[in-house]
């Protein structure tokens, strides 16, 4: 179903220039932090990936969810996954012995080397977990909400938030200086927050932008940073480059997520489905391309960039009966039938809703029918024989975010 991914994709034209920007600095409030501590969940559905192959595991499975794998990509090591988890974000350690992960309702969960500074299990937020960043000496981190809420635990400092501005659009990403006395949070609209001795270089948020952005990466100096929008597209700030992307290109799958290279000269982007895309000096060790039964929400790398992780997550619906049509037309939505939409009983999933399928990828909500009842899917296939071949299946479905 997934087209290959791009081992080294070449330098694309610069479409995206630096946009002078605002800086928006906002007053710290009282710092948010709570030490809890939680199990880790264990070591399940791990498996490597090595010199660019992927092995024939498969991460799909009709039995159970398959989110909070964590698949180990090139020389990167396989230390653990949280099975069943909803995990939203991953950071390693400085020694790249051990990560942690972070999951919506706010648990990190420590893998190798990673130790556990707390986590806001069983506490009440104002909004979802949605990334979560390490401090620079490994002894603390940082767990960011989609109001821009921030929660520092261990030597991660409490600098400031958004939480209690009002926000455009929801924030999907942060990133710390190399001192750890500064982060960056970035809006889904583009516009970037600067909070300690983070230096404030530019943002997306008065221009008018393609796609949403869906996360940012900081350079080794801390003097820039790149956005990546969901169809790839690349903003670059400071002294980050602008090495390539897969803006205006089309993807079977949306970017989720991005890291630079040890040298700032390149950068990982990754798809849901797992697809990984190289750019300067970023080598390619493999992807999960599919193979990623759930949602890939992640990806950081090695400190000598001769490995990757990618992590999936999400929230896990249920194993739902998954039928085909070949109609043609509108859907109930207004919506024209294609591969990307799905036919919803509404009370179970509301029209609109993005998930994802396991073993078929991102579709939206936009249709219904007469027979789709309770846990049911009809997805489209342009022919009646291809509806045939696909018969009745039983897969996961998950919403990718959470």
């Amino acid at each position: 179903m997934f087209a290959a991914t791009v081992a080294k994709a070449p330098p694309e034209r610069r479409e995206y220039e630096h946009v002078r920007y605002k800086p928006q600095h906002l007053a710290p409030r009282p710092k948010r932090r709570r030490v809890k501590r939680l199990a880790n969940l264990g070591a399940a559905s791990v498996f490597a990936v090595g010199g660019g192959v992927a092995v024939t595991n498969t991460l799909a499975s009709a039995d159970g969810p398959a989110l909070g794998t964590v698949a180990a990509l090139g020389a990167a090591p396989a230390l653990g996954s949280a099975a069943d988890a909803p995990v939203v974000g991953m950071a390693r350690t400085p020694s790249g012995g051990g990560y942690w992960l972070a999951t919506s309702d706010g648990r990190v969960v420590p893998f190798g080397d990673a130790a556990d500074f707390g986590s806001l299990a069983g506490d009440r937020i104002n909004a979802p977990i949605l990334d979560i960043a390490a401090s620079p000496d490994g002894a603390g981190y940082w767990l960011v909400a989609k109001d821009g809420g921030i929660f520092a635990f261990g030597s991660a400092g409490y600098l400031g938030s958004t939480a209690q501005a009002a926000l455009a659009r929801p924030v999907v990403g942060i990133a710390p200086t190399p001192s750890g006395l500064g982060y960056w949070v970035a809006a889904s609209d583009g516009g970037v927050f600067a909070f300690g001795d983070a230096a404030f270089h530019g943002s997306a948020g008065d221009r008018r932008i393609n796609h949403p952005i869906v996360g940012l990466a900081a350079t080794p100096s801390g003097h820039g940073y790149w956005l990546v929008a969901r169809d790839g597209g690349i903003f670059a700030f400071g002294d980050a480059t602008f090495l390539g992307s897969t803006g205006g290109r089309r993807l079977n799958e949306p970017i989720v997520g991005m890291a630079s290279t040890p040298t700032g000269a390149g950068y990982w982007l990754v798809a849901r489905d797992g697809g990984v895309f190289t750019y300067g000096d970023a080598a390619f060790h493999g992807s999960l391309a599919g193979q990623a039964g759930a949602p890939v929400v992640d990806v950081d790398a090695t400190p000598t960039g001769d490995g990757s992780w990618v992590a999936t997550g999400g929230k896990f619906l249920g194993n739902f009966e998954v039928t085909c049509y070949a109609l043609r037309g509108r859907t109930a939505s207004g919506r024209l039938v294609g591969r990307d939409v799905v036919a919803v009983d509404p009370r179970v999933i509301p029209l609109g809703t993005e998930i994802f399928v396991g073993g078929e990828g991102t579709r939206v909500a936009a249709d219904t029918g007469g027979n789709i009842k309770g846990r049911r899917l009809d997805i489209w296939r342009p022919s009646a024989a291809s509806c045939r071949e696909f018969g009745r299946q039983t897969m996961p479905v998950y919403l990718p975010n959470g």
